[in-house]
C-alpha cells in the first residue's frame, strides 16, 4: 500500500508540474517555483561577487555589457533582473543564474577571438536560465528521492544500489546532457537574433576542446562530447542563419578580442 501511495504521489506531481521550454517547445517537469529560483540565483550571485571580485578592466566589462544586452533583448525575457559582470579569476568558465545574473571569468575571456564567440557562450548560459534547467534538475531530484524512499521500503540493499545507479546514469546524467544540448540550441538562436553570425558558435566549440571527446566520456558526463556538440550545432546552423539574416542590426563577428582584451 505504501508503494502504491508513493506511485500515486509521483504521478500527481508529474501531471501537475509540466512546463514548455521557450524556443524549443519541449515539455519539462517543473515542481519548483520561478520566484524561489530567482531568489536563490540573486543570493548565489552576490556570494560569487564577494568571493571573486568583478574585474576593473573597463574594456572587458563594457564588451560584456554590450553583448549581454543584445542577448537579453533577443531573449524577450522581461521578468529577469539582468546583471552582467566579468569576474577576475583564471577560472575558465561562465554562468547565468536564474533571474538573468550573468558572469564570465577573465580566464574564459582569453579563449575568445571575437565578440560573436563571447555572444555564443553568454547566449548558451542564458539559454539554461530561460529554460529553467536548474529548476528542472531540482524537480527530477525530488522524484529520484521519492523513488529511493519507495525502493527502501522493500528492504533489499542490492535493489537499492541498482536503483541508485540506474537513476544516476539512466535519468540524471542524460537529462544534464539534454540540458546542455538544449542550451546550445537556444543560445545559437539567441545570438543569431541578436545579430551575431551563428557560424561563430560552431567555430568556437571546435576550437574550445575540453578533452571530453569519447562516447564513454559522454555516457559518464553531464556534458555532450565535443564532436556531438559541434554536430548538433551544425545541424541547426541553417535555421540560425535565417534568424541572423532577419536580424535588424547585424554585427557579424563583432569586435576582435586578443588575449581577453577587445581591440580598439
Amino acid at each position: 500500500m505504501k508503494n502504491l501511495a508513493l506511485a500515486a504521489i509521483a504521478a500527481t506531481l508529474f501531471a501537475a508540474g509540466c512546463r514548455t521550454v521557450p524556443m524549443t517547445e519541449r515539455s519539462q517537469l517543473m515542481l519548483s517555483t520561478e520566484s524561489s529560483e530567482k531568489e536563490l540565483g540573486a543570493t548565489a550571485y552576490n556570494d560569487y561577487k564577494r568571493e571573486t571580485q568583478p574585474t576593473t578592466n573597463a574594456e572587458q566589462q563594457a564588451l560584456l555589457q554590450r553583448v549581454g544586452n543584445a542577448i537579453k533583448d533577443a531573449s524577450d525575457e522581461k521578468t529577469f533582473e539582468w546583471e552582467f559582470n566579468v569576474l577576475e579569476s583564471d577560472t575558465v568558465n561562465a554562468f547565468c543564474l536564474p533571474g538573468g545574473k550573468v558572469a564570465v571569468y577573465t580566464g574564459m575571456m582569453k579563449y575568445f577571438s571575437n565578440e560573436a564567440e563571447l555572444a555564443c557562450v553568454v547566449a548558451h548560459e542564458v539559454g539554461h536560465a530561460i529554460a529553467r534547467h536548474g529548476g528542472e534538475r531540482t524537480s527530477w531530484s525530488y522524484l529520484q528521492a521519492l523513488g529511493t524512499l519507495g525502493v527502501s521500503t522493500l528492504g533489499n540493499d542490492t535493489l537499492q544500489t541498482i536503483y541508485g545507479i540506474g537513476a544516476e546514469y539512466g535519468v540524471m546524467l542524460p537529462y544534464s546532457r539534454l540540458h546542455e544540448n538544449e542550451a546550445d540550441l537556444i543560445g545559437l538562436y539567441l545570438m543569431a537574433k541578436a545579430g551575431y553570425d551563428p557560424q561563430a558558435a560552431v567555430d568556437f566549440w571546435k576550437k574550445f576542446n575540453t578533452g571530453n571527446s569519447s562516447k564513454l566520456d559522454e555516457i559518464l558526463s553531464t556534458h555532450p562530447c565535443d564532436a556531438t556538440r559541434v554536430a548538433n550545432l551544425s545541424q541547426h546552423l541553417p535555421e540560425a542563419q535565417e534568424l541572423y539574416q532577419q536580424s535588424k542590426a547585424k554585427k557579424g563577428l563583432g569586435t576582435s578580442i586578443v588575449n581577453g582584451i577587445p581591440a580598439k
